[in-house]
């Protein structure tokens, strides 16, 4: 069985910025309690990792391109693509148009967030703060770009939408 034969292999990645140089890393998420300091988030990359056996046959592992990230800035991927082909990740600000009866009403920008309610990824799709579903809007309009996130872009988060500015809607 290859792996993408029965899961979303994507949809169980995570991204986060490295302590070191605060560029984005994707990968295997694991927590070790190794350090001097609690647990830390560390990020193993799902290809060119380093991890290798060792050739004296003690099944020890090497670790040359393990990563140490900013709890604070992990991001699970959603397993689902925007109208580039880019993966969309939790944290991520998404542009789309919501319609209605196929009429374009306004385009909205809005961040990828998790809902427990709905044990879904959500996004806001109005101006009044009301959430949906990322899957229905992504299904449902094809036009939805990711461009930017929150961590990266924060000044993403104050848009102008039809000479109205407003401020989009995070951790409802």
């Amino acid at each position: 069985m290859k792996i993408n034969d029965k899961i979303n292999y994507e949809s169980c990645l995570v991204k986060g910025k490295r302590i070191d140089n605060e560029e984005w890393v994707q990968g295997n998420l694991i927590w070790s309690n190794d350090a001097e300091n609690g647990y830390e988030a560390i990020i193993i990359p799902t290809t060119n990792s380093g991890m290798y056996a060792r050739s004296d046959n003690t099944g020890d592992l090497g670790f040359e391109k393990w990563y140490r990230v900013d709890p604070s800035t992990l991001c699970r991927c959603t397993g689902s693509r925007d109208k580039n082909g880019e993966l969309i990740w939790e944290n991520d600000i998404v542009k789309f148009t919501v319609y209605n009866y196929e009429k374009a009403l306004t385009p909205i920008v809005s961040n990828v967030q998790w809902c427990d309610e709905i044990w879904a990824f959500s996004i806001v799709v109005n101006t009044k703060g009301n959430r949906g579903t990322l899957g229905h809007i992504l299904q449902s309009n094809k036009e939805a770009e990711v461009i930017g996130n929150k961590f990266d872009n924060p000044e993403l988060t104050k848009v102008k939408t039809d000479n109205v500015e407003d401020k989009i809607m995070n951790d409802r």
